[in-house]
């Protein structure tokens, strides 16, 4: 049975794997992932690792490891069908028939038909008698009645069943509207999802509405400031989505600012700021980061949170995810602890494109935030901050660590050349753990099950290893995919597995999927998905520049020549002459 791709790609960004392993396993969290005792060998240790950013799971004891199917199949004992109808009934997803494809390309259009009805109704409401109090606030909000044009402002009102009524006169179903998040079924009868609340349209790339935020005007209002779509609706997946990049994509800024609310996108962009998104509240993730990278013309991305405790932890969280998508990371920090649209409101534009031409590095920002746990007044304070700054300050290249151990000197009253000594001990230290880890790691790579995966790994260890490198590089970084492929075609990789791992992972983004524990284990057996989810929760580190790529495709051909030569003079003269005609063919 052939199962559609919106249908897999919807059922695994459902599904809670932490949720799905943690009735088979006793899970503990350890950072941000979770550990357990393996299910599938005994041992008392916990090697059994579950990555909530990957979906997915891998033991380092028996390198059993995959994504919610390959659990699925292995715990339950099932083929891959069974497997995600497991999953499906779990989630409760209907399973896609003959046909389903249309089926589910229809329902998706009627979701959208409906959105483009309510958001007209919304915006109409907003300017009728009983959205006065609304339109007054928008207004003291500083907006006009442009912007609220642009951005399809509205007002969902009190009536209950309005929205509901008007969508059921033009012939959609009861199930249609619930599905869309416009109604909700109580006591057997058809409510209106949003009333009361300020609307404020999510509008994907094609123009087309995808759900709504709404935010209420009354503090007794259920005790809940916005009311949202679901974010895995049919056409609407919230982790994968940023609020304003419909018009931000065409903007003729280099950078991208990314804020946290409706609001302040809209605010900035009536002040001339039109290369401003929205996270939506949503911690930034892999995907986001890809998006935003995308719709960035010079790969800068300006991160603006509240002033809180909380919208600084989500800057802290996005920095290393963004990086790791290859942006230059600013911190735009805001006087006062204001949001960008209080100060946008309180100062002008004017003061807020200095702040913007003015905000920190990622770095500038991380050493401030160490700065700010310490008394520096006291010789203790100081010692204990120059020993947190350190490790941060070892992480850079080494002009930039000149540059910033000089001025944590100057700050100090301490020579920088003790910094710097400080800092590469601090290196040394690092990379012999590194070496213990990564002899460790090769030496259970020649045992066990990964043998019997990848059996040529024991005769070509540094390509083999090389290999694992440059797929966990091309896993984080898919944007390199092309380049990475023109240097290193798939036949000159020198282990059959990891070629084809590799090959695999370029057919998934040429055609156009995401690049994904699920989407890599669809294609192998269970046994063979434990690999790929190794390589994909494998630290990158900086294993994704370009400087590294070209290291790791060096070496894996250098091995591959060395192969041929040793091929060519061992053949015989019948060998050679089918050899050479099997590359003149395929130069032909």
């Amino acid at each position: 049975m052939a199962i559609p791709q919106e249908f897999l790609s919807e059922l695994r960004d459902r599904c809670d794997i932490t949720s799905l392993i943690s009735g088979y396993v006793n899970l503990k969290r350890a950072g941000t992932n979770y550990k357990g005792l393996c299910p599938f060998h005994s041992e008392k240790t916990p090697s059994f690792t579950v990555f909530p950013d990957t979906k997915s799971f891998y033991c380092f004891g028996c390198q059993a490891g995959g994504d919610a199917v390959t659990f699925v199949r292995l715990a339950e004992r099932l083929d891959y069908v069974e497997a995600v109808k497991f999953l499906a009934s779990r989630e409760g997803m209907t399973m896609p028939e003959d046909g389903a494809v249309d089926g589910l390309a229809r329902a998706k259009m009627r979701v959208r038909e409906q959105n483009r009805i309510a958001a007209k109704f919304y915006y109409h409401q907003l300017y009728s008698p009983a959205g006065r109090e609304a339109l007054e606030y928008l207004h003291s909000r500083g907006l006009t009645d442009a912007t609220i044009g642009r951005f399809g402002l509205g007002w969902s009102p009190n009536g209950y069943d309005q929205l509901s009524k008007l969508l059921l006169s033009k012939g959609y179903r009861e199930d249609e509207i619930i599905a869309a998040n416009l109604g909700v079924k109580r006591n057997g009868r058809l409510y209106d999802f949003f009333w009361e609340r300020v609307m404020f349209p999510i509008i994907d790339l094609q123009g087309s509405v995808v759900g709504f935020g709404g935010r209420t005007m009354k503090k007794d209002h259920g005790g809940r400031k916005y009311v949202n779509t679901d974010g895995n609706s049919l056409v609407y997946k919230k982790s994968e989505n940023l609020y304003g990049l419909n018009f931000a994509k065409d903007s003729k800024e280099g950078s991208l600012v990314v804020v946290e609310g409706f609001m302040d996108v809209i605010t900035l962009s009536q002040a001339g700021f039109d290369n401003v998104v929205a996270s939506q509240g949503t911690a930034f993730n892999d995907s986001m980061a890809r998006l935003a990278m995308r719709y960035s013309k010079d790969k800068r991305i300006i991160l603006s949170q509240d002033g809180d405790a909380a919208g600084q932890n989500a800057i802290r969280k996005s920095i290393p995810i963004l990086k790791r998508a290859g942006a230059d990371v600013r911190v735009l920090s805001i006087p006062e602890s204001l949001d960008p649209d209080e100060y946008i409101r309180k100062y002008g534009a004017g003061k807020f494109r200095s702040l913007l031409d003015s905000c920190a590095s990622d770095i500038e920002f991380e050493i401030a935030k160490v700065r700010e746990r310490f008394d520096l007044s006291t010789d203790d304070g100081k010692l204990k901050y120059l020993n947190a700054i350190c490790p941060l300050l070892g992480e850079l290249s080494r002009l930039e660590r000149e540059v910033y151990a000089g001025r944590v000197g100057k700050e100090l009253d301490i020579d920088k050349a003790a910094i710097i000594s400080q800092i590469e001990s601090g290196d040394r230290k690092r990379r012999n753990e590194e070496r213990r880890a990564q002899l460790k790691a090769m030496e259970a790579q020649t045992s066990g099950r990964e043998d019997k995966l990848n059996p040529q790994r024991k005769e070509h260890i540094r390509a083999a290893s090389a290999e694992d490198s440059l797929l966990t590089a091309l896993f984080y970084s898919p944007d390199k995919a092309s380049y990475i492929k023109k240097k290193l075609p798939p036949e000159k990789m020198v282990t059959d597995f990891n070629r084809r791992l590799y090959t695999i992972a370029l057919e998934i983004i040429e055609s156009g999927q995401e690049l994904s524990v699920g989407t890599v284990s669809a294609k192998l057996t269970t046994n063979e998905s434990g690999a790929a989810a190794r390589l994909f929760n494998a630290s990158a580190g900086g294993m994704t520049g370009l400087d590294n790529i070209d290291f790791y495709i060096d070496i894996i051909l250098g091995e591959a020549e060395r192969l041929s030569a040793d091929e060519i003079a061992t053949s015989s003269p019948e060998d050679l002459m089918a050899m050479i005609n099997a590359q003149r063919k395929k130069k032909d």
